[in-house]
């Protein structure tokens, strides 16, 4: 057991005017099964380099013992049998440690690479986002595993994962770090209840600035009438028996100005410290979703289907039934046909050699609206992407903004963005669009827990028809009302 001590550690990259961390003090006990977590772009990826000392910082980072990374280029300086050994912990083939990276699938190379880190002797292991290749069986196995291990950090923007295998939170937000001795939906939930508290005292604090402004605005408008009475009562006058009455106007005005002048500074301070007050909530503005109404109730059927790739069988026997506003999580292993399903139904089998026998019945005149799990669809400027489909760019910017992007981001081209970005902009598009049926595959890929959140609850809160896959058990719990398993 070490104590790794950060003190006033600072960083931002060269050419931005934007901090990372400022000034911040940490302890991380290495025994800890910690979560490290918060936005994308928020620095999770960046506090693993600076803990394995590639980047400069101000500040000092001291105790960190040898670190170990997923996921890692090559595999090697440890004992055959130990990596056997963890690999049969996670009911894995140990044969796939002979066979070249390259001809695994990617939830045999995640296994491989954690049997690694945890063979490799006194060393600490950075875990960088090892669900983004497992299905939701893979993700429960290897959350298993981890939870018999002590020592570790863990990203995952999967909150159901880390739930399973962590004991700590540590938080990356706006204002710093926040380390709690709890799993992440504890945090969650905590943090939700202070969030809700000081959205209230925020409203109320604005209320108060909005009173003191319009006192401040009625201030002014009496200091100018004042100002006006005393250059009227310091006007010359052809009559003389006036001249008690101005020193009298002038005396009065004086004060008042006095009066006013003082008035002006106490609001200003109390302004100013109502506006300190203002907490930097981290909740962005609720999205909203209204999709169109198909005349059918029942627009999707499916009776004894059989699915076939390039002539090659996939899945068998699918029956299932989609009501108007059934909200359908299609689950399965890794394989077993959920991306064939759902690209059959968005219209793209042909494209894609998909066929099938049996009884499919789609609604005549369905507006579908798909999103893919490939993002290499996008291109050209997010406006450019619009345009092509045919959404209101206003109303695209307004989605992309709330979600997170900056009006800067707005204007790049989109091969310049992250896959999290990416898929933000997928989802974006998606939710513009007024559809029947909503076809989602794999949609949270790369996108943060805070965003995964808002999704939920927009979800939740319509009547939208939607059928998705998501391996993201917690989100598939509170959004799905029914669950297809291949």
């Amino acid at each position: 057991m070490a104590l790794i001590n950060i003190k006033d550690l600072s960083f931002g990259y060269d050419g931005t005017d934007k901090m990372l961390f400022e000034h911040v003090d940490v302890g991380i006990d290495t025994s800890w099964r910690l979560a490290l977590t918060g936005r994308n772009g928020r620095g999770k990826t960046t506090f693993f380099k600076l803990l394995k000392g590639e980047l400069s910082y101000s500040g000092t980072i001291t105790g960190v013992p040898r670190t170990v990374s997923f996921p890692c280029k090559s595999i090697d300086d440890v004992p055959d049998w130990k990596i056997r050994k963890e690999l049969n912990l996670m009911n894995a083939d140990p044969d796939i440690m002979w066979r070249p990276l390259t001809t695994l699938s990617g939830g045999e190379r995640t296994k491989l690479m954690l049997a690694y880190l945890f063979s490799c002797d006194d060393a600490y292991p950075l875990i960088d986002e090892p669900t983004n290749h497992l299905d939701r069986k893979g993700r429960e196995v290897v959350s298993s595993y981890l939870a018999k291990k002590d020592g570790f950090i863990v990203i995952s923007h999967d909150s159901d994962f880390l739930d399973r295998c962590t004991d700590h939170t540590l938080v990356i937000k706006k204002t710093g770090l926040e380390l709690t001795a709890s799993n992440f939906s504890t945090w969650w939930e905590n943090n939700e209840k202070k969030l809700s508290g000081e959205r209230a005292k925020n409203e109320q604090l604005k209320r108060e600035m909005s009173d003191i402004k319009t006192a401040m605005k009625k201030n002014s408008e009496w200091a100018s009438k004042a100002e006006k009475n005393k250059n009227r009562a310091n006007a010359p006058s052809k009559v003389a028996e006036n001249h008690w009455t101005r020193a009298y106007e002038a005396s009065k005005s004086a004060k008042l100005m006095s009066l006013a002048g003082n008035l002006q500074r106490r609001n200003e301070r109390k302004l100013e410290e109502r506006s300190n007050l203002l907490k930097d909530v981290e909740r962005e503005e609720k999205l909203k979703i209204t999709g169109s109404t198909h005349h059918n109730k029942t627009p999707v059927k499916f009776d004894n289907v059989a699915l076939k790739r390039d002539g090659i069988d996939v899945v068998s026997g699918v029956s299932f039934v989609i009501e108007r506003g059934d909200k359908v999580s299609v689950i399965g292993e890794n394989g077993c046909g959920k991306s064939t399903l759902i690209k059959l139904m968005a219209g793209l089998g042909q494209n894609e050699g998909i066929s099938y026998e049996g009884d499919v019945y789609m609604a005549p005149g369905l507006k579908l609206s798909y999103v893919g799990q490939d993002t290499s669809e996008l291109a050209g400027t997010i406006y450019d992407t619009a345009v092509e489909r045919g959404v209101d760019k206003t109303q695209l910017s307004t989605i992309l903004i709330k979600m997170g992007f900056t009006k800067q981001m707005l204007e790049k081209d989109v091969c310049e963005l992250s896959l999290g970005q990416k898929k933000i902009v997928m989802i974006a598009l998606s939710l513009c669009e007024k559809a029947d049926i909503y076809l989602w595959d794999e949609p949270l890929n790369y996108i943060d827990v805070y965003i995964r959140k808002e999704i939920e609850r927009l979800l939740t809160d319509s009547d939208i028809t939607l059928v998705f896959v998501e391996h993201d058990k917690s989100f598939s719990d509170s959004v799905a009302n029914k669950e297809l398993v291949l």
